[in-house]
Order: C-alpha cells, then structure tokens, then sequence
C-alpha cells in the first residue's frame, strides 16, 4: 500500500489533564481501534484483489488488437480507496468522540457499567452497519465508472453481479469477524474498569 497513506483516527486528547472519563475512553481507544485499522485494512486487500479479478475480464473482452489496460487504473483505485478510507476515519473519530457520553450517561449517580456495555454493543453495532454500507456502496460505484470507460458494463454485467456477491460476502465476513473482537474488547476493557473501581471504593471505604 505505498502509493497512499491511510490515516486512522487519533486518539482523543486534552489540553488540561484527564479526567477519568476521559482516561476510561483512552482505554476504549487503545482496545478497539487497532481492530478498526485491521478491519480497514483487510477490506482494502479484498478491494485489490477483487479490481485485479475485474480487470482481468476487462482485458479478456477486449479486441486482441487493443493495447493492454494502462496500470493507471490501479492509481485511480488507490485514490478513490483513499477517499473511502477517509470516510471510514470520520466515522470511527466520531464513535470514538461520542464514548465520554455514555460513560456520562450512566454514571450521574452510580456507574451502571451493565448499561456502559449494552450502549458500547449498540453503538459499535450501528457504526459497523455504516461502515459496511459505505464501503460496500462506495466501492460498488468506484468499480462500476472504472468499467464503464471502457464501455463494458452491458456485456461484462452478468459476471461482475457474480463477483460483486462474492466481494460482499467476503466484505461481510470480515464486518462480522470484526464485531466479534470489538465486543470481546470491550468486555475486556469494562471488565478491567470494573476490578479497578472495585479497587478504589475498598481503598476509600477502608
């Protein structure tokens, strides 16, 4: 992947020193964004591999005559892949911004960290349901334009149909392999929160 960088979503940072909400999220953060990065990444790979398929067939309809398919298709996949995975950034940033808030919400008057963990599942579960219809739609629209200069999509419609369902199937074991870990993280990551705030209140009661 060296004709772009991928730029994943930071860590949430403070200018006064962390509150610990604030530290309970950067904990969140370090459990669960590595598994978006890898999720990201393992989709970008099937994206390759799926362009290399297409444009195979692309090649195979193609007059003898013609000249081969310049490689500038795989730079123009590069920059569009970019910008999907720029998308891909401000979603999960914005998951990630949004954790202080549930760790607010039920902890007004005691830390229910039951409802922190069904709040987590649920968001986690919508922002994955988001991903995968951007990246599934988006890259379905990429490939759709690339075959499209070349005027194949009436003749070539049938098989890509064929091979977009193997990509989306693929595309949805990974979203599924990927929630598992996340809500196991998060179970880890709560569980650790959990034995530490038991710690302090025995410290503090005595």
């Amino acid at each position: 992947m060296s004709l772009f960088t991928l730029i994943f979503a930071t860590p949430i940072s403070t200018e006064k020193p962390p509150s610990f909400i604030d530290s309970l999220s950067q904990l969140l953060y370090t459990h669960l964004n590595p598994i978006f990065q890898n999720t990201l990444q393992q989709l970008i790979e099937l994206v390759f591999k799926f362009g290399e398929t297409i444009f195979e067939n692309i090649q195979s309809r193609l007059a003898r005559s013609a000249p081969p398919i310049p490689a500038q298709w795989v730079q123009e996949l590069f920059g569009e892949v970019n910008s999907v995975a720029t998308q891909w950034n401000q979603h999960v940033t914005h998951f990630f911004s949004n954790i202080p808030t549930i760790f607010e919400k039920h902890g007004r008057s005691s830390i229910n960290f039951s409802s922190i963990k069904q709040s987590l599942y649920d968001a986690v579960a919508s922002l994955l349901d988001k991903l995968k219809k951007l990246f599934v739609n988006d890259i379905n629209q990429i490939f759709i334009l690339l075959i499209n200069k070349y005027n194949l999509m009436e003749s070539m419609s049938r098989i890509y149909n064929d091979l977009l369902n193997v990509f989306q199937q693929q595309v949805s074991s990974v979203f599924d392999k990927s929630q598992e870990q996340l809500i196991d993280n998060i179970n880890i990551a709560i569980d650790f929160i959990v034995s530490l705030w038991n710690d302090v209140k025995t410290q503090l009661i005595g």
